[in-house]
């Protein structure tokens, strides 16, 4: 690939010593860890709206505009010149550590975030919530700090789509009623006995139901699977803010690789899911039996935006695991190896004690 010098990287030096501000997340501002000069950010909302999903779909792939090239920078620090490529987000010079953001790589998709959601949980924060939730569950191995360290714990913006969709179903199958009858059989011992038996009585039925889906939220990065981003919702969308590189200064950030095209088809799967346990209630009496569903999905809409995500990746005995923390409201998800050792000793301790408890009634 040619490399072009021309780098339209951004850099937010402090006014008052010319530092590098980076964004803080506990008064939502610029600041200069060098002379402590704060920068308010002006939020604002008027860029964030619904885009047409048709639209996109008839436009072609999304996919097909990404364009990756690689780049000269020269610093303006250290006067070091590095190469990197048009879709990193955040840049950092890999001689004074000094660090740009690169808007060029939203361009490279053809889909650029309108919103995000700064984040709010900050990295001291975040280490304190994952040292507890590491101090947690005795069947942990007990050199798995040595694995999961704090130092592993990154904040990213990581890119999501959201998706509208009014839907109409139809829906037919059958409810079932509950019914007992008794019925009499004779013991062991030869006496007449009865007993109450469960019969179910099934009746067609059928009817419509209506919903308006609104922000169906799937991760646009291929990093965790749909399940781990939903273990850490909810986020409130209505704290998003316009797009704004002030926000990612000093944090890493991602760029989409799930299409919107395939975004959708998530988002779809999801709704669909939801509508056939709704139309299930309906058809529902006591039970239901034979359901089918048949939805028509209109007025599509989708956003692209960035979310605020802390995640610590390690591995332990050639597994992977993941921790995570929703930087907006500190939710937390993770996943922990179990101590084969531990396991056995408390399988041996049960079975102990239960041996012990029936020699005390054989003895008594």
């Amino acid at each position: 690939m040619e490399l072009t010098s021309t780098a339209p990287l951004l850099l937010f030096p402090c006014p008052g010593c010319n530092s590098q501000l980076y964004f803080n997340p506990q008064n939502q501002q610029l600041v200069c860890e060098h002379c402590g000069t704060k920068v308010d950010i002006e939020k604002s909302t008027n860029l964030i709206k619904e885009n047409s999903l048709k639209e996109q779909l008839n436009g072609g792939s999304d996919a097909a505009a990404i364009t990756i090239e690689q780049q000269v920078y020269k610093c303006n620090r250290c006067g070091s010149q590095s190469v990197f490529t048009t879709e990193t987000p955040v840049f950092v010079c890999s001689f004074c550590n000094y660090e740009a953001v690169n808007p060029v790589a939203y361009k490279t998709r053809i889909i650029q975030p309108s919103g995000m959601i700064p984040f709010i949980v900050d990295q001291q924060q975040s280490i304190s919530i994952f040292k507890t939730w590491l101090g947690k569950g005795w069947f942990a191995p007990g050199d798995l700090k040595e694995f999961a360290r704090q130092d592993a714990l990154h904040g990213i913006y990581l890119p999501f789509w959201t998706y509208d969709a009014q839907t109409h179903s139809q829906w037919s199958g059958y409810g079932g009623r509950y019914y007992y009858v008794t019925e009499y059989y004779t013991d062991g011992n030869g006496k007449r006995q009865s007993r109450q038996v469960r019969h179910t009585q099934w009746i067609y039925r059928e009817g419509t139901y209506d919903h308006f889906f609104d922000d169906i939220l799937i991760g646009g990065a291929n990093e965790l699977s749909q399940d781990e981003y939903e273990s850490i919702f909810p986020y409130n969308l209505q704290e998003l803010v316009n797009f704004d590189p002030r926000y990612m200064s000093g944090w890493k950030a991602d760029v989409y690789d799930i299409t919107v095209h395939d975004g959708y088809d998530k988002a779809e799967a999801i709704m669909t899911e939801w509508i056939h346990e709704a139309c299930a209630d309906q058809c529902r009496i006591d039970t239901y039996k034979g359901l089918q569903v048949n939805t028509e999905y209109a007025d599509q809409t989708y956003k692209h935006i960035l979310l605020p995500l802390w995640i610590c990746s390690y591995m332990y005995k050639k597994k992977t695991y993941h921790f995570l923390v929703n930087g907006q409201t500190g939710k937390i998800h993770g996943k922990k190896p179990v101590s084969a050792l531990k396991v056995t000793l408390v399988v041996i301790l049960v079975l102990l004690l239960i041996v012990a408890i029936v020699m005390l009634f054989q003895n008594s």
